[in-house]
C-alpha cells in the first residue's frame, strides 16, 4: 500500500511540476539582463553573478530581480532548511529524497527552477498588495548555512561508504549579490530587508551591512518565522560552516541567534531603522528543526512544540522590552488543536493576506508600519499576562510624543 501511495504521489507531482515548468520556462521565462535598468517593469529577471557564487552541489548561483514602478526596494533572502550533519547532507530537498527516504529533505542543494512559483504573498502583483510595485531583489538559498557559510564539507554517510560534498558558500553568494545590488541601485526611498525561515536569519545577519550602505533611506528589516534556540550554535557556525562569524559580523554568535542579531542591529543600523519580526506561535517546522539541532531527532509532540513556543515568546518579549525600534506580529493563524502546531512562514504564502491578530491582518500591519508610520505590534496577549502593560504601550506613548515621528 505504501508503494502504491508513493507511485500515485509521484505521478501527481510530475504532472504539477510539468505544468509549473511549462509556465516558468515557456510562458513566463525570466529575462537574463545583467543591468537592472534594462529589465522590463513587472517581469522577473535572472542575474548571473561572479565565479565565487555557487550552490551547495557546485551548480550556478544567481539572483532574481523584478522592476517596480518607483524608488522603493525590497531585498529578500530566501529560506529553505539547513544542513549541519551527515544525515541532513544526504537528504537534500527534492522529489527524489521523498521517493527514496519518505521525506522531502532538509536543504536546497541547488536553485530549483520552480523557486519563484513557491513564493506568492508579498510578491504577488495584485491590486490589494501595497508592495506589488516595489523593486525586488530575490536572493535564493542553496547553501544550507543560513547565508553565512564559507567552506566545503565532505559528509560521510552512516549507512554506506558514500560521502556527499556540500559547499556551504552562503557568505560568498551574499557578498556577490550585494556587490551587484550596490552597482545597480542608488539609495531607495524606502528599503525593506526581509527574509523567511533560514532567510529570516540571513536577512538579520546581513541587515546592518545593507542598512548602513543605504543609510539615508527609510529602513525596515523584517524576519519572518526565524527562531531556533541552541547552545550548539556558536560551535556549529564556526566549526561546521566556518563562518568566521565575529570577524564578519562584528559580534559573537549566541544560543539565541535571531535575538542576538536583532540586538546587534538595534545599535549597528542607523538610528531610524525599524526592526520587525512576524511568526506563528507554535511553528511546527521550527519546533522540529530545533529538536534536531539539539540532538533529539525530527519528531515533535505537544510538549516539544509548547517548549519551543515558550522560548520563542520569551525571546520576543525581551526584544520588545530592550529595543525601542522593535515591533512584532504574532499569531495563532490556522492553529491545529490536534497537533498543537501552526504553519511555517507568512510573507511568501497566502497567509500574508489572511493571517490576523487583534482584528488586524498581517498585510495591513506591515502596510501601516512602512507606508503610514503606524508603529504598533500585534499579538501582545502571547507575551504579556492580562493586565500587564506592554512595552508596545510605552512605544505608542513615545511615538505620540514625537520620538518616532520620522522613519
Amino acid at each position: 500500500m505504501k508503494k502504491i501511495k508513493r507511485v500515485l504521489f509521484y505521478s501527481i507531482v510530475v504532472v504539477v511540476l510539468s505544468i509549473v515548468y511549462f509556465n516558468r520556462k515557456v510562458l513566463n521565462r525570466p529575462s537574463s539582463q545583467t543591468r537592472f535598468e534594462l529589465t522590463k517593469r513587472g517581469k522577473w529577471n535572472k542575474v548571473k553573478l561572479g565565479p565565487k557564487a555557487m550552490a551547495a552541489d557546485g551548480s550556478k548561483f544567481f539572483l532574481y530581480t523584478r522592476k517596480g514602478g518607483g524608488r522603493n526596494l525590497m531585498i529578500y533572502f530566501c529560506g529553505g532548511g539547513g544542513c549541519w550533519e551527515s544525515e541532513m547532507a544526504h537528504i537534500p530537498l527534492s522529489l527524489r529524497s521523498y521517493l527514496k527516504h519518505g521525506q522531502f529533505g532538509y536543504y536546497f542543494a541547488r536553485i530549483p527552477f520552480y523557486i519563484l512559483s513557491m513564493h506568492r504573498g508579498i510578491f504577488d502583483q495584485r491590486p490589494d498588495n501595497p508592495f506589488s510595485e516595489w523593486n525586488v531583489v530575490f536572493i535564493p538559498y542553496a547553501s544550507g548555512d543560513f547565508h553565512v557559510g564559507h567552506t566545503t564539507v565532505s559528509y560521510a554517510s552512516k549507512k554506506s561508504s558514500k560521502s556527499r560534498t556540500v559547499r556551504h558558500n552562503g557568505r560568498n553568494n551574499v557578498e556577490e549579490a550585494l556587490q551587484w545590488i550596490y552597482r545597480n541601485f542608488d539609495t531607495p526611498d524606502k528599503l525593506l530587508i526581509a527574509g523567511s525561515s533560514a532567510g529570516g536569519f540571513g536577512s538579520a545577519l546581513w541587515g546592518s551591512k545593507i542598512a548602513n550602505h543605504y543609510a539615508d533611506a527609510e529602513i525596515y528589516h523584517l524576519s519572518d518565522s526565524s527562531f531556533l534556540l541552541s547552545d550548539r550554535w556558536p560551535t556549529l557556525v564556526e566549526d561546521n560552516w566556518k563562518a568566521e562569524f565575529k570577524r564578519t559580523f562584528s559580534y559573537p554568535m549566541e544560543a539565541d541567534m535571531i535575538g542576538a542579531a536583532f540586538r546587534h542591529n538595534g545599535t549597528a543600523m542607523p538610528a531610524h531603522a525599524v526592526l520587525l519580526h512576524a511568526c506563528t506561535i507554535h511553528d511546527k517546522v521550527l519546533a522540529s528543526f530545533q529538536n534536531r539541532l539539539n540532538g533529539k531527532g525530527d519528531e515533535i509532540n505537544r510538549q516539544i512544540t509548547e517548549e519551543w513556543s515558550r522560548q520563542f515568546r520569551s525571546s520576543t518579549r525581551q526584544l520588545d522590552e530592550q529595543l525601542p525600534n522593535f515591533y512584532y506580529f504574532l499569531t495563532n493563524h490556522e492553529y491545529d488543536s490536534e497537533t498543537h502546531t501552526t504553519p511555517h512562514t507568512l510573507l511568501p504564502m497566502k497567509a500574508f493576506y489572511e493571517a490576523e491578530e487583534e482584528g488586524t491582518k498581517l498585510i495591513t500591519w506591515l502596510d501601516g508600519i512602512i507606508h503610514k508610520n503606524e508603529r504598533v505590534s500585534r499579538g501582545a496577549r502571547f507575551l504579556y499576562p492580562e493586565g500587564t502593560e506592554t512595552a508596545n504601550a510605552e512605544k505608542a506613548r513615545m511615538q505620540v510624543g514625537g520620538s518616532h515621528n520620522e522613519a
